[in-house]
């Protein structure tokens, strides 16, 4: 038997107006549980063990047994892919958008799922990553349509409402990533104001690409920056179907969680591998 490394991001947050009193419920406590997750497309080219009908169940375990409050993600290829995640994941909400027209209903979608016991949504919406927001097009030099995705969620153990942002910059376009970045920056202002805001996805960028982050860090925190503290040192957050290795360059990283008046506890990069022959 050999193992799939399947990689992604969780982080413990807080609001950080409650954080001096926590509160208790069936839940356990107001602190959620943030995940971003690049599932990878269901596509012919995976077979066997990659094949999306080999993974999906592993998957959804992942997220079950790590208990995600909230969680983005990204590279939902088509209906079926989407229709299993729901299926798979009955106790959650969603809420997703595709990036082939203007409407958001046809083409790969990115999504945003909230456990539909704790939270309620109280609004959404989607915007495209290019010089005109509101219509189905590519942007500045990205290879393709790239979207991001939100919501506004009321947390019935906080009795606060917070917004989530989940994007998929383009994994080509470097100016694009910048320019994406200023955007998503001006639209969590428009959209979100003052109130809390997480911000996940696969930005397709290294932490070197400064031009991109130096946009946020004025308004949202690196969650791994200001966690109070590190489950592991893994950095990368890529590693390319590399079943043998246990380790990838820092500058794999290109997931990210970030956040606005959120205290964050820990911060993990989680490397579940599957068994498969």
């Amino acid at each position: 038997m050999k193992k799939l490394i399947i990689i992604f991001i969780i982080a413990a947050v807080n609001q950080i107006f409650d954080c001096s009193a926590k509160k208790t419920s069936s839940f356990g406590s107001d602190t959620l549980t943030i995940a971003t997750y690049n599932i990878r497309v269901k596509t012919p080219v995976d077979t066997s063990y990659r094949s999306w009908d080999n993974r999906k169940n592993e998957v959804a375990k992942v997220i079950k047994v790590n208990n995600f409050d909230v969680f983005g993600v990204q590279e939902i290829k088509d209906k079926q892919q989407k229709k299993d995640l729901i299926t798979l994941l009955p106790e959650y909400g969603s809420f997703s958008k595709g990036r082939s027209n203007t409407k958001g209903t046809k083409g790969e979608n990115i999504a945003i799922f909230y456990n539909k016991s704790r939270f309620k949504k109280i609004d959404n919406g989607f915007f495209f990553l290019s010089e005109s927001p509101s219509i189905a097009g590519k942007g500045w030099d990205a290879a393709l349509n790239r979207i991001c995705v939100w919501v506004k969620l009321y947390d019935n153990v906080s009795k606060n409402s917070f917004y989530f942002f989940n994007v998929h910059f383009d994994h080509l376009g470097k100016i694009a990533r910048e320019k994406s970045a200023i955007l998503v920056n001006e639209k969590i202002k428009s959209i979100a104001g003052d109130n809390a805001v997480i911000c996940s996805g696969d930005f397709n960028a290294a932490i070197t690409e400064t031009n991109l982050f130096d946009v946020f860090s004025p308004q949202l925190n690196d969650s791994r920056v200001i966690s109070e503290k590190i489950q592991n040192e893994i950095l990368a957050t890529y590693n390319g179907w590399d079943i043998e290795s246990t380790a990838f360059p820092d500058s794999y990283r290109i997931d990210y969680i970030f956040c606005k008046n959120f205290q964050v506890f820990s911060y993990n990069v989680l490397t579940t591998r599957t068994e498969h022959n």
